[in-house]
């Protein structure tokens, strides 16, 4: 019987296995045979920096070894001037490029007129034609020209300048390849020499955008002459926190099929400008991915909203202190239509109102996301519901009922005010603090289950959920900072809880208990359900709510935020023996809480 060897291997086992090898273990494994050499070979060359280090070597040695591998190059990276220069000239359009990525640091002086100019040509004639023609935007084209297979390409403001200063945008974007450019990122205003180079000039006022709509409208003449981009799909666009000339906007009109798009690091005056382009270019437009730092105000970001034609179905939104009524008008429109994922990392001065409404307006919502651990802010406006008003509203024949069904995967939310009376003092033994709304609750036993129970109903139709997140958000460590915490502070500790209380509320007193007596077995559907999250709440989750969810909930992994003393209970007895148990059962069950995982084995 014969034995498979590594030889043998498909080339697409062989392509994951090499995945998890770094660049010098492939080198390693070039030198081991010549079969090894043939194997691993196209692996090494398939990503190619193209660095000073490149040609570091004084003798031609780095340079005929490219040239003698260049046809395995995929994805290049350029940051050298020098460098990228001479590779243009020796990448003569092999069509094996897949992706090209440049940043230059610096202009650096071209020797393309030093290599083609003719003997009798005087030395001061070939500078002054250096000065004026040749630069980083020269090597970019030739890059663009002679390599039109292309699925991938980025571009920062370095690659935009002419020797002389002028614009050389338009220019580079004629001569990009359109025929299957499916990712194109421009970088805006990023350049570390951007201090030599002229400065864009003075855009019109931000809301008088005639101007930029005859730009746009003037551009749609030459595109039969210049093509538009066939299967462009995702656009990248960063500003650099700077006004966008708007002759470069123009480009847009040549993106028709482009889905995505993903922003950063834009200023107000761009918001507006792609606000009032987008709708006009790129009329799939249907995926928004906005990253901060955040800028403008409302108004502005009802701008950007509205970028699409079709609706919105992803959107993911920074940390916005201005998102208010305008942009939560604007955003709704694509809430009761089309939105599947909603990603909104801070919600401004939005109010309860408009965080209920969308409960019951997002028919098609499959997830709903807010701040990630560690980058919540004190300002931070988190997606909140208030459970005895809304609870209350709903019972004023409102019909406050949520929309959200069996599609919805994960579920991030903030539930405050439920009444609950067992809480009789904060963790460190001081008075709690009683919400506004249910101070005028007098009977706030009664409304304790019966506020939870309709909670829990509404939860209780996701029968799909696989992340239920309930939880607070562990805050910015520059939060901790401000309050004269260390940055590794244990956040559980009631030391942690009372520095931060007045800035940075780390526990949820008025939250679901998610115990068997308040209702929980009315989320006995959640059979997906992977892990809960409830960490800073004041839960009742014990032994005998954790066997429910183990016969209930098979798939459940984790519960986050599980193990509690109860110090608001005013019994610490009874909290430490709770516990105490809860530990001891967690121990048996080590691999995961439901019972798809089987209990430990103790030895």
């Amino acid at each position: 019987m014969s034995f498979a060897s590594f030889s043998t291997l498909p080339p697409e086992i062989i392509y994951i296995i090499a995945s998890y090898l770094s660049l010098h273990d492939i080198a390693q494994c070039l030198r081991l045979s010549r079969n090894y050499t043939t194997i691993f070979t196209p692996l090494f060359w398939r990503v190619l920096h193209a660095n000073t280090r490149f040609f570091c070597d004084d003798t031609d040695t780095p340079l005929n070894a490219f040239l003698n591998n260049k046809r395995h190059v995929q994805h290049l990276v350029l940051t050298n001037p020098h460098v990228a220069q001479i590779l243009a000239l020796k990448l003569q359009g092999e069509g094996t490029l897949r992706s090209l990525r440049v940043s230059f640091p610096r202009e650096a002086e071209s020797i393309f007129s030093m290599i083609e100019s003719r003997p009798e040509r005087s030395l001061a004639a070939v500078r002054k034609e250096n000065a004026e023609n040749f630069g980083n935007a020269r090597v970019v084209e030739l890059f663009l020209v002679r390599n039109w297979n292309l699925r991938e390409l980025v571009l920062d403001e370095s690659c935009f300048r002419n020797r002389d200063g002028s614009d050389a945008f338009s220019m580079v974007m004629a001569v990009c390849p359109i025929a299957r450019l499916e990712r194109l990122e421009i970088r805006f205003g990023r350049c570390s020499y951007r201090s030599s180079i002229a400065v864009a000039s003075t855009p019109p006022p931000i809301y008088c955008m005639d101007d930029l709509l005859t730009l746009l409208v003037s551009a749609m003449e030459p595109i039969d002459a210049f093509g538009w981009f066939q299967n462009l799909r995702e656009l990248v666009i960063s500003g650099g926190n700077r006004h966008i000339e708007f002759s470069r906007l123009a480009f847009l009109v040549r993106c028709l099929r482009v889905e995505k798009i993903r922003l950063k690091n834009l200023d107000n005056v761009a918001m507006v400008s792609l606000g009032t382009a987008l709708p006009h270019c790129c009329m799939l437009l249907t995926h928004l991915d906005w990253r901060g730092p955040w800028t403008g105000m409302d108004l502005e970001i009802a701008k950007l909203l509205e970028a699409s034609q079709s609706g919105w179905k992803e959107l993911s939104l920074p940390d916005m202190l201005t998102f208010g009524p305008l942009s939560t008008e604007t955003l709704m429109k694509s809430v009761s239509t089309t939105l599947e994922v909603l990603k909104v990392g801070g919600w401004g001065y939005n109010q309860d109102v408009e965080f209920l409404e969308i409960l019951c307006s997002a028919r098609n919502l499959r997830r709903l996301e807010g701040p990630a651990d560690g980058m919540a802010s004190e300002e931070t406006q988190e997606f909140t519901l208030w459970g005895y008003w809304a609870y209350e509203k709903h019972k004023q024949d409102m019909d406050r009922t949520w929309v959200l069904g069996p599609s919805m995967e994960y579920l991030q939310l903030r539930i405050e005010e439920v009444p609950r009376p067992d809480v009789v003092c904060r963790r460190n033994g001081g008075p709690v603090t009683i919400p506004g709304d249910l101070l005028s609750n007098t009977d706030s036993n009664k409304q304790r289950y019966k506020v939870q129970r309709w909670i829990y109903t509404q939860l209780g139709r996701l029968t799909g959920l696989q992340e239920l997140i309930l939880g607070v958000r562990k805050p910015d460590p520059k939060v901790l900072k401000r309050a004269g915490l260390k940055m590794d502070a244990d956040l559980e500790s009631i030391e942690a809880e009372e520095m931060l209380k007045d800035v940075y509320p780390l526990f949820i007193y008025h939250s679901l208990e998610f115990s068997l007596k308040s209702g929980l077995k009315l989320l006995a559907g959640l059979k997906k359900l992977k892990v809960l999250d409830v960490w800073g709440t004041a839960h009742r989750i014990g032994v005998k709510e954790l066997e429910w969810m183990r016969k209930n909930w098979p798939r459940l992994r984790e519960v986050r935020g599980l193990v509690s003393k109860r110090e608001w209970t005013g019994d610490i007895e009874a909290g430490l023996a709770n516990k105490d148990a809860v530990e001891t059962w967690l121990a048996r069950h080590k691999n995961g809480i439901g019972s798809y995982y089987p209990e430990s084995i103790s030895i």
